[in-house]
């Protein structure tokens, strides 16, 4: 009798160990424009630690040996816009060196398209990735995994150079982690092991080939929109980096109950309302299922905002609204058709 209720009580607590677990959603965690991220970091020798779950990471004593923001802009917006049209979202790096990297974030996937650096500068060269490397899927969840290849070709200082990578992404651990910004608890690790070979041309010969690895682990809450810390190993080195801002500490996201959105369903216009005192100053932009931005709501008031949708195809769209560092809203409406 005794070994039967043992048994029960391991099944009772696994059961609520699972539902601690955090999941990666795109309500919860996709970058949204407007997004601001703020980093520190180290160069150095960094273990990520052990997979599984209920682990306890402590980076703690991550020293800020360098600082840098990443602010997730519109794609138009950018000096490498034309290189990446099938972009949607944009992210500006700044720090020691200026980048921009451009993604495609849908409900499904986050997909990088490349990156610009230097732009203007004397170095300004890009890399577009004619097969995109899959980041993140939604959702993503422990133990869940895949493995995605990609392929740019590009040129800098005259070469010629052809990329050819493959990822593996595992969510691998769950638990608690500490940084320098503070500790928070389920988040989920997500490790990133990716492998590939540039191959460099001069005047159609080939000159030589290198092949690289590189092991990441990033950590997320539910409602991060990037990592709250990082650690990247390659031949070089380990790099771990972590959020200054604590965002993901706190955030909070509106219910649906709090927005009014009207008319819903709507045929030509639509207005949201959001509560007393949000003081939204970022644009708000309509998206549709599959992450494409296609119109921008103009502000009507306090807390008041409005666009018209009579040119957009009937259907489902969805609004995500930034209302401070750390409080978020997603409206949704349905479009219904125009009848003359």
């Amino acid at each position: 009798m005794k070994k039967k209720y043992l048994i029960i009580i391991i099944i009772c607590l696994t059961s609520l160990g699972l539902t601690a677990q955090t999941v990666i959603t795109y309500a919860g965690n996709a970058p949204q424009i407007g997004d601001v991220y703020n980093f520190s970091g180290d160069n150095g020798s960094y273990d990520p630690g052990p997979s599984g779950i209920n682990q306890n990471w402590d980076f703690s004593n991550i020293p800020p040996s360098f600082s840098s923001t990443e602010t997730a802009v519109t794609p138009e917006s950018t000096p490498f816009a034309s290189d990446f049209p099938e972009a949607n979202t944009s992210f500006h790096y700044t720090g020691d060196n200026e980048s921009f990297s451009y993604a495609e974030v849908s409900t499904s996937e986050m997909l990088n398209d490349g990156v610009g650096f230097d732009p203007g500068g004397d170095n300004e060269y890009f890399i577009h990735y004619t097969d995109a490397v899959k980041l993140m899927q939604y959702p993503f969840s422990f133990n869940d995994t895949y493995t995605d290849s990609y392929f740019s070709a590009y040129n800098l200082a005259e070469l010629l150079t052809h990329e050819w990578g493959n990822i593996t992404v595992t969510a691998d651990a769950w638990g608690s982690v500490s940084t320098p910004a503070g500790t928070y608890n389920n988040t989920l690790r997500v490790k990133s092991e990716r492998t590939y070979t540039d191959s460099v041309w001069m005047s159609g010969m080939f000159l030589y080939a290198n092949t690289f690895t590189q092991t990441s682990y990033e950590w997320y809450t539910s409602t991060s929109h990037s990592p709250v810390v990082s650690i990247s190993i390659t031949s070089d080195g380990t790099t771990a980096s972590y959020r200054t801002d604590a965002l993901g500490v706190g955030e909070e996201f509106l219910t649906h109950s709090q927005i009014n959105v009207y008319p819903n369903p709507a045929t030509n216009r639509i207005d949201i309302k959001l509560p007393e005192g949000s003081k939204v100053n970022m644009d708000i932009y309509i998206f549709d299922l599959q992450g494409k931005q296609l119109a921008q709501l103009k502000k009507t008031g306090n807390d008041e905002f409005s666009a018209d949708i009579s040119a957009l195809a009937p259907g489902e769209y969805v609004i995500p609204i930034k209302i401070s560092s750390t409080k978020y809203a997603t409206a949704k409406f349905i479009k219904t058709a125009t009848y003359r």
